[in-house]
Parts: structure tokens; sequence; C-alpha cells
């Protein structure tokens, strides 16, 4: 029998296919060099979001809590220059706490930044509050003194908590808000961690050198 001959295929050179063909081959390296530059900035980005957002310690404020620290810094500042009695940074951040940045009517109508009940040289007003009872929050109505001024207001908050919270002299804060905790300035059984977050947070100790 005679032997078939094997077909043989013929390769064709086409230069226009070739050309197609390294054309295709850079679109999909390119796509996916691009692709990857996109994922690593993204996850860049995410990075940079996170850790701002987890930095509490000095943290940027809004424009109006900063101006209330600076409102109540200077006259703090001042009262303290002149007695010593009481840490500028414990007066920021109680009457932070106290009237929610100065927005409370208490803070507005008494110049009472730090919520001391009862009466100044003849003068109080009658405000809501809240009030820990036997572990329990509740709401009460109760007065709380009048000031002519914040700076009138801060003199007697240093002095009642120089007479009756701070028998000794008190050079840091957190010293301080665990005295005013243990003493009973507040009912609210974390006053004392509040203080001191919110001291660390915006950075109010630096108004204490």
């Amino acid at each position: 029998m005679p032997k078939r001959r094997r077909k043989t295929r013929k390769t064709t050179n086409n230069p226009a296919t070739a050309t197609w063909i390294f054309v295709v081959v850079l679109l999909v390296l390119g796509g996916g060099l691009l692709l990857r530059g996109q994922i690593k900035t993204v996850m860049q980005s995410t990075h940079i979001t996170q850790t701002s957002a987890g930095a509490t310690p000095g943290q940027v404020t809004t424009a109006d809590q900063q101006k209330f620290i600076k409102e109540m810094a200077a006259p703090a500042v001042r009262v303290y220059q002149q007695n010593g009695q009481v840490l500028p940074s414990i007066v920021i951040a109680q009457a932070i706490l106290e009237s929610s940045w100065g927005t409370s009517a208490l803070f507005k109508q008494a110049n009472n930044p730090f919520g001391v009940k009862g009466s100044y040289q003849g003068q109080s007003k009658s405000f809501p509050t809240s009030e820990y009872v036997n572990g329990k929050k509740i709401q009460i109505h109760a007065n709380f003194r009048d000031y002519p001024s914040l700076t009138a207001a801060i003199l007697d908050h240093d002095a009642l908590l120089k007479a009756s919270y701070f028998k000794q002299t008190v050079t840091d804060y957190q010293t301080a808000a665990k005295l005013l905790q243990e003493n009973g300035y507040a009912t609210d059984p974390d006053y004392a961690k509040k203080l001191d977050n919110v001291i660390a947070t915006y950075n109010l100790n630096q108004y204490d050198t």
C-alpha cells in the first residue's frame, strides 16, 4: 500500500493578525497595571482616613467648640494666675460637660457653666436637670446660681471647689478629676473619666502651664 502523506498545516504569516495580537496584549497588560494602581491608591486613602479618625488626643474641633474653649480659657487662666486654686483644664472641661459646650439655658441665661446649685448674692434660677438616685437617672427641677458674669462664675466655682473638694493644692488634672468624683461633686459615676477624656481629647492641659 502506498504510504499516506501526512498533511501539514500551512502557517500563514499575516502581519495584520500579529499586529492585532500585540495590541490586545498591550491593552491587557496596561489595564492590569492601571487597576493595580487604582487599588493601591484606594488602600492608601482608606488607611489615611482611618488613622486620622482614630486619633483622639488633640483632635480638631468645630468652630463653635473652639470658640467656647477660648471663651472659657481666657478668664480661667486669668483667675488661676490670681488665686492658683483650680486648674484651667478642669474649669474648661467641667464647663464643656455641664453646659454642653455653652448651649445650655443655664449658661445662656445665668452665666452658670458649671451647674452650681443654690444662689449667688441672693440670685438664682430654676432649671430642669438630671440626677442619679440609687444608680438611676431621673429628671428634677432645681435652683441654680445666677451670675452677673462669667468671671464671677469662675471665681465662685474655684472658691467652692477649694473649700469643699480640694483641701490641698492640686497641680495635675487627673488628681483633680478623681477628687471631684470621690468627694461627690457630681452624681454621675463616670464623671472623673469624662473629665479626663475631654481634657485629653482637646488638649486642655496646655492652659495649665
